[in-house]
């Protein structure tokens, strides 16, 4: 992948560094994370395709796991949620 076609403030370098991808991704990283450009990236999720991120000050955030549901979705990949636990369970 060159760095043109990436244009995004996340290093290859530093990706290869990192042990898992992060939790919370900013839209370039998550853009490569799914292995679309930016722009398509950015097109897709206004055009409401792609989840909606949640926005933290300027910065506008997907979760790792919003992102890898999408997926599963999209690839028909069956996602058993009951067994996982969620912030309601602690309640």
């Amino acid at each position: 992948m060159s760095r043109r076609r990436l244009a995004v403030s996340v290093k290859p370098e530093r990706i290869a560094l990192m042990p898992d991808w992060p939790v919370r991704m900013g839209e370039d990283m998550a853009a490569l994370y799914l292995g679309v450009s930016l722009t398509a990236f950015r097109a897709r999720v206004s055009g409401r395709e792609y989840p909606q991120p949640v926005c933290e000050g300027r910065r506008r955030l997907w979760a790792k796991r919003q992102l890898d549901l999408y997926v599963d979705a999209q690839f028909g990949i069956a996602n058993d949620e009951q067994d996982d636990p969620t912030w309601a369970d602690f309640k």
